[in-house]
């Protein structure tokens, strides 16, 4: 079991750690500038991992609904034991580590829910699974948010009078606006990502301890931070090359409506996807314009690709993982 326990944090961490790979350069993509040497200047990943671990440690406090309702035990109608987490955990791991190390982007939370979902069905069945509580509390949410940004924010271009627009040649406020708007989708993000991830690791611990709490917070705010520093450049790249163009005011209003929505979300206990919800709002931001959709159909890849795919490994680590602890 001590075996066990170290083998799901070590998990934790590496995934945690490709989720600040992963996620950071969407967050501050517009912050970042490719040069023919590749990402010139890597202050902004710094920015972004910072806010997110400081989003991390805030979910403590501000995500406790999330952090009951994203839960492998709300999701699977029957009792799962360790090696459900391990495998769980193992087929996140792999895919969010390998999609950063050949610089695509990939949703965490469309990663952990596939795991979950598939290990589940391939286990107990079909009927093993809440259907009612997946679809209310969980589907529904990381389908509508990003939809509810993008019309949201559309509206409010459209139909409402625009906040006076940040100007180039006030560099000071355009500066403010421009790093804000990013620390707070990080923060947000990382109040949204975490309580997914500390479950998992949370598991491992004696319910309702100190350290089913702090400890698995902790190891998701550190390992966020050292991989949006150490490996934040590759995805990042990918993302600063196909980023839509917004203005000042329109850079603020989507970062700000994300911060807005992925935070109530996570309040509330919705697990929403900070990296659809941030492209909803992008698009709605843009007034829908085509590089802007093309992005919004890159939303259909974790549903059609990262879910099945990483519920498969999941499968294929639930069916080895009794032979290698056998062999330890």
């Amino acid at each position: 079991m001590v075996l066990t326990e170290e083998v799901a944090l070590c998990l934790l961490f590496v995934l945690a750690l490709a989720n600040g790979a992963n996620d950071v350069g969407k967050s501050v993509a517009s912050l970042l500038h490719v040069g023919p040497q590749g990402l010139t200047g890597k202050e902004p990943l710094f920015w972004g991992g910072m806010f997110s671990g400081l989003g991390s440690v805030a979910a403590i406090l501000v995500s406790t609904r999330l952090l009951s309702t994203f839960t492998p035990e709300k999701i699977i109608n029957v009792s799962i034991d360790s090696s459900f987490i391990l495998a769980v955990l193992a087929a996140a791991t792999v895919w969010v580590l390998l999609a950063t190390l050949v610089r695509l982007p990939v949703s965490t939370t469309h990663a952990i829910l596939g795991a979950i979902m598939l290990q589940g069905i391939f286990l107990f069945g079909v009927s093993g699974l809440a259907w009612d509580f997946v679809t209310i509390h969980v589907l529904l949410p990381l389908a509508g948010g990003p939809l509810a940004a993008l019309i949201g924010v559309y509206l409010f271009e459209r139909l409402l009078p625009h906040p006076p627009t940040i100007k180039e040649d006030n560099p000071k406020w355009a500066r403010v606006s421009h790093w804000g708007s990013a620390a707070a989708t990080a923060l947000a993000r990382g109040v949204n990502d975490a309580p997914k991830m500390a479950v998992l690791g949370a598991f491992f611990f004696a319910a309702n301890s100190i350290e089913s709490t702090w400890v698995p917070y902790s190891i998701v705010a550190v390992a966020v931070v050292f991989g949006s520093m150490i490996l934040g450049h590759r995805v990042a790249t990918t993302l600063t090359r196909r980023a839509v163009p917004l203005d000042q005011g329109q850079r603020l209003r989507a970062g700000v409506a994300t911060a807005l929505l992925v935070s109530a979300g996570a309040y509330l206990g919705a697990p929403l996807s900070t990296t659809h919800v941030h492209s909803g709002a992008v698009a709605g931001a843009s007034g829908l314009k085509q590089s802007a959709v093309r992005a919004l159909r890159g939303m259909v890849l974790p549903w059609l690709v990262t879910l099945p795919a990483v519920g498969l490994l999941a499968i294929l680590f639930a069916k080895l993982g009794p032979l290698v602890f056998s062999l330890v």
